[in-house]
């Protein structure tokens, strides 16, 4: 037992023992909740029609591949982020002149949430990889819809058009961000969007997509 130790053993021992006890945990202390990885996009074993992605022009429709202009959306084996596999979204022609200015955007299926049990509002981790080429200076941005069990648009993640811009970035560049979910929403969905002046020729390859839930306390 530490008494029996020389009184120099006993100082030395007590010091190594001090900084273990500020991490115990207080008796009757509460365990942060566990993080719940939703949805994971890595392109590997998935058929060339990409299925359950869509993606639209100025609002209208379609499934991702389905679109042979004014752009077009597949997978990628050459020099994926990690695996076999990249989504490459790429532009290929510009609006005519009398057409009416919109988005170009691509979408992930809807990623279903956890019902709300908590006091303070649940999070969403999102961790992807992303290269591009021809990209303007806020011509392409990440964003994050969310819906309620209703499947109505709640807006977007923070309310931001953008979580993050893309830049003009040859080679692989991992992101990440954070953001509050709304507490009644209980769908989401992955966006990768061209402004109205992104301009073609310009492409966006993705990859090892991650989406993380942080429940509320």
């Amino acid at each position: 037992m530490l008494r029996h130790l020389p009184a120099s053993l006993l100082a030395a021992s007590l010091a190594l023992l001090a900084p273990l006890s500020i991490h115990a945990a207080p008796a009757g202390g509460k365990t942060a909740p566990a993080p719940m990885l939703l949805a994971k996009f890595n392109f590997e074993d998935t058929p060339a029609w990409v299925p359950n992605w869509g993606a639209a022009n100025n609002g209208s429709y379609k499934p991702a591949t389905g679109w042979k202009k004014p752009f077009v959306v597949k997978l990628d084996p050459a020099d994926p982020h990690s695996g076999e596999n990249a989504l490459r979204f790429e532009l290929i022609e510009n609006r005519a002149p009398d057409e009416k200015a919109g988005e170009r955007l691509v979408h992930s299926p809807q990623i279903e949430i956890p019902t709300f049990t908590g006091t303070t509002p649940p999070k969403l981790v999102v961790r992807f990889a992303a290269r591009t080429r021809g990209v303007f200076e806020g011509g392409v941005g990440i964003r994050v819809l969310e819906r309620n069990d209703k499947q109505a648009s709640l807006g977007l993640l923070g309310n931001k058009e953008s979580f993050i811009e893309l830049p003009e970035t040859p080679g692989w560049k991992e992101f990440q961000f954070e953001g509050k979910l709304r507490t009644n929403t209980r769908s989401i969905a992955f966006m990768v969007v061209m402004y109205n002046h992104q301009q073609a020729p310009a492409a966006v390859w993705i990859d090892d997509i991650s989406l993380e839930y942080l429940p509320g306390e």
